[in-house]
């Protein structure tokens, strides 16, 4: 039986330093792009695969990062899932593990995953405005990035989708197609996250659009269980039945806010029209298809891991805060406004 390689036989045959070649395995700057291509060469030719343990013991490192996404408060829809997804595609790049943890920790917990030698690092899911997940790990000056931001971002690396935009581009969109009473469903996760950020700075997009063109409000808050949804909005659109579109900053409402139309007997998009946020899949087999923002959730869950990565290893160590700009695609959900009151 052939004996595998070592990075001593990759070394050797790369005519190079194991020093060099540990570079080359761990992404490090300091490498010329020949010396580097010439490794990686020699490396495909032997088949060589890196031994995370001997790069464990050498590093002092576990190379491993934990997503923190409790379980208590993330709906673990396929869209939801894409950003674990992305996050692994950013650790299996770079030889790390991922690490998903999903209960719910306390200070001593956390921190205890960093002094034990569990995690080198973490991702944040669920950011509120002010969470303490955030301080504590700032305080301490432990390496994390944030899926979401604060109303403090200082020295905070994260990657968001700019949900104010998004809203203030739904109405807009809506306002042009002739529609002057449109109807907003925010979603709370839970009675704990009365600031949950993307909850809040999407019931700040609506209030500023409809300040801008001049609209009424017409605003119901609700949490995400499915039934909930569906009797809030049948709620406003009893209060509100001149209302001729909805709009939604939350991937998990749409399915309640179909059955709320649906329920009333109403057209898409000839009684009213409706905007949401998915990813195209979702959008497409609805019918009729769903105008909708693009969730890049797995693009996130990369970027997340990789600026996260390059912090740990001492590539980049500059605050990163990427705030995504949404992207609507228009579909068979949205056209002009009636003319009539239903």
């Amino acid at each position: 039986m052939n004996k595998k390689p070592t990075i001593v036989d990759i070394a050797q045959a790369a005519g190079v330093s194991l020093a060099t070649v540990s570079r080359v395995l761990n992404n490090k700057p300091d490498v010329s792009e020949e010396t580097r291509k010439h490794v990686l060469k020699i490396i495909e030719e032997q088949g060589y695969t890196p031994q995370t343990q001997w790069q464990q013991i050498a590093s002092g490192k576990s190379r491993t990062i934990s997503m923190l996404y409790p379980r208590d408060y993330a709906a673990f829809n396929p869209l939801a899932l894409q950003f674990i997804v992305g996050a692994t595609e950013a650790c299996e790049e770079r030889n790390y593990f991922l690490n998903l943890i999903t209960k719910s920790m306390t200070e001593a917990s956390l921190l205890s995953m960093y002094r034990s030698g569990q995690t080198d690092g973490m991702i944040l899911m669920e950011i509120r405005m002010v969470d303490w997940r955030v301080e504590l790990l700032r305080k301490h000056q432990l390496p994390f990035v944030a899926i979401g931001h604060c109303e403090d971002d200082t020295g905070l690396s994260y990657v968001d989708l700019d949900f104010e935009t998004l809203v203030m581009n739904a109405v807009k969109h809506l306002f042009n197609l002739g529609h002057r009473k449109i109807g907003f469903i925010s979603i709370v996760p839970d009675p704990k996250r009365k600031r949950y950020g993307p909850t809040v700075r999407a019931a700040e997009g609506y209030a500023q659009a409809c300040l801008k063109y001049e609209l009424p409000r017409f605003f119901r808050e609700t949490y995400m269980d499915n039934e909930d949804i569906k009797l809030a909005t049948l709620s406003l659109l009893d209060e509100q039945p001149q209302i001729t579109a909805i709009v939604t900053a939350n991937d998990a409402a749409i399915a309640g806010v179909l059955n709320a139309l649906q329920t009333l007997e109403l057209r898409i998009p000839e009684d009213i029209s409706l905007v949401g946020l998915t990813t195209d899949q979702v959008a497409e087999i609805i019918t009729p298809p769903l105008t909708a923002f693009r969730f890049p959730s797995r693009s996130m869950g990369y970027q997340a891991g990789r600026i996260l990565i390059d912090k740990l290893e001492g590539v980049n160590d500059e605050v990163k805060q990427i705030l995504i700009q949404p992207e609507l695609v228009t579909r068979g959900s949205t056209g002009p406004a009636r003319s009539i009151a239903r």
